[in-house]
């Protein structure tokens, strides 16, 4: 039983603070200002990918009635998205990008279906006048994880005779030589097949299969990681100033190991000094600040607040605040529900 006293809480919040604070700066054009290349080394999506990995296999393994899984799935992604979903909309007629009588024409209804669903990363041209052209961009992650939140118990269910981790190592190679594949035979990034591939999970699924394994052996390898944090820290440093990389999220080369350092980092600080994630006390924002942070930043952009460092500021408090608002009066009560529809 892995111990729940860890700190997913925060590093998932510094995941979402990377992702914020580097959108941020490039949007509002702070790059000749201030440099966060530091950030650059600790990409906060392919972060969230090898969390999801390891917490969303704990959770299955604790409770593998699929019922309960999908449930729990829903009630911690939905609900704080279909609210942000209302925001910006509420934003797009404040600042005239579309009209009430927009509301029922067949592209505004086809990107509230897809904001609801499952296809988060497709935007209209109707909306691409505001801000930095697409109105939460960032969403295009969601649609990857609820495509892993798919994937694994489809895994766990099929062929149940077969073990359970050789059924991820094939799937694993499978799905990396499909993306290859796909790579280099989908042509130009303009192409739509390149574009559907950015947003399937081909790309990322082994980074969530990363943390999987790591949890199916997780009493065999936990000497690896438990208190070791500042060493693997030490070792990724390293790695990333001698061979003059960095992780990516479609890497080549030397990223193949940066990333795999970042993945082992991540997991090893949550239980490196476990008891730092007290601090928070099981109130979790990220998934606020994510999903918020470019909508404050489209507005910056469409006011003009750009060129200047106290728009960071103002972005950072402003995403902060709705993160807060978010968990609190939205998120944690969806969650309160789970214990309710578990046990009945």
């Amino acid at each position: 039983m892995i111990s729940r006293t860890n700190n997913f809480d925060l590093i998932r919040l510094f995941a979402a603070f990377q992702v914020l604070i580097l959108h941020s700066t490039t949007h509002l054009e702070l790059t000749n200002q201030v440099n966060f290349y530091f950030l650059d080394l600790f990409p906060g999506v392919l972060m969230f990918f090898v969390m999801s990995g390891f917490l969303i296999m704990s959770s299955l393994d604790r409770n593998p009635d699929i019922r309960n899984y999908i449930t729990n799935r829903i009630l911690r992604i939905f609900p704080g998205l279909y609210i942000c979903s209302v925001l910006t909309l509420i934003l797009l007629l404040l600042f005239n990008i579309i009209q009430i009588y927009n509301l029922v024409d067949h592209p505004i209804l086809t990107w509230i279906f897809a904001q609801s669903t499952f296809f988060q990363f497709w935007t209209p041209d109707l909306l691409r006048p505001w801000g930095v052209g697409t109105p939460n961009g960032s969403l295009w992650t969601i649609t990857v994880e609820l495509q892993f939140y798919f994937i694994l118990p489809l895994l766990f269910l099929l062929f149940k005779k077969i073990r359970f981790i050789y059924k991820i190592l094939v799937s694993a190679i499978f799905f990396g030589i499909l993306n290859y594949y796909l790579q280099i035979n989908t042509g130009s990034d303009e192409n739509i097949l390149n574009k559907l591939l950015g947003v399937s999970f081909l790309p990322y699924i082994n980074y969530f299969f990363t943390g999987v394994i790591i949890y199916l052996y997780w009493n065999k390898l936990k000497k690896f990681f438990e208190d070791k944090g500042l060493l693997w820290l030490i070792v990724f440093l390293g790695f990333c100033f001698v061979t003059s990389t960095k992780p990516s999220y479609h890497p080549e080369n030397f990223e193949y190991f940066a990333n795999f350092l970042l993945s082992g980092l991540t997991i090893s600080c949550a239980f490196t000094y476990p008891h730092l994630g007290n601090v928070l006390k099981r109130n979790d924002i990220s998934y606020g600040v994510y999903i918020y942070h470019m909508l404050v930043i489209n507005s910056l952009v469409e006011l003009g607040y750009k060129g200047k460092l106290n728009y960071l500021l103002v972005a950072i408090t402003v995403t902060i605040f709705l993160g807060i608002l978010s968990w609190f009066f939205v998120e944690k009560k969806a969650l309160s529900f789970k214990k309710k529809i578990n046990n009945s």
